[in-house]
């Protein structure tokens, strides 16, 4: 056998971190079976083996409940959480930064403005306008004359 290949075979034995996955992977399957054997079997059959000292069975349901309960705590909370550090959808936050290009700013009297022979200008819309688009039941040019209208009010009183 050539020295490079000796070389580069593979280290023997197990990495610690095998070690302790399958040490981990064990433990688990044990402690799943005691439970399941703690919570199936008739107290009478655990007293004939011996076993006399024990939780009461009830904490059987009561722990998985609770894990269960807690799951769904932490996913309501991390949500409740994201949606407490989102602006609000009418906000201009939400689509205004150093890049963004207002209907205003361009010189153009509306984003709805008939253009026949062109493409008009890329331009950023509010989300509030285009919800009420589409699920308002409005006309755009309507809808983007009240945004608009509300995100003016808004800059005034900013200022």
């Amino acid at each position: 056998m050539p020295e490079d290949a000796v070389s580069r075979a593979a280290p023997r034995g197990a990495s610690s971190v095998e070690v302790y996955g399958f040490v981990g992977w064990i433990a688990s399957a044990v402690t799943f079976v005691l439970y399941c054997l703690w919570a199936f079997v008739p107290e009478g059959l655990l007293h004939q083996a011996g076993i006399t000292y024990y939780p009461n069975k009830e904490w059987a349901l009561i722990i998985p409940a609770y894990l269960i309960a807690c799951v769904v705590f932490v996913y309501w909370g991390y949500e409740s959480l994201n949606m407490m550090s989102v602006p609000p959808p009418s906000s201009l936050t939400t689509v205004y930064d150093a890049k963004s290009k207002w209907v205003s700013q361009l010189g153009m009297p509306s984003a709805a403005a008939a253009t026949q022979h062109s493409i008009p200008p890329l331009v950023h819309l509010p989300p509030h306008l285009a919800s009420s688009v589409l699920y308002g039941q409005q006309h755009f040019q309507e809808a983007e004359a009240q945004v608009f209208a509300r995100a003016w009010q808004q800059q005034q009183q900013q200022e």
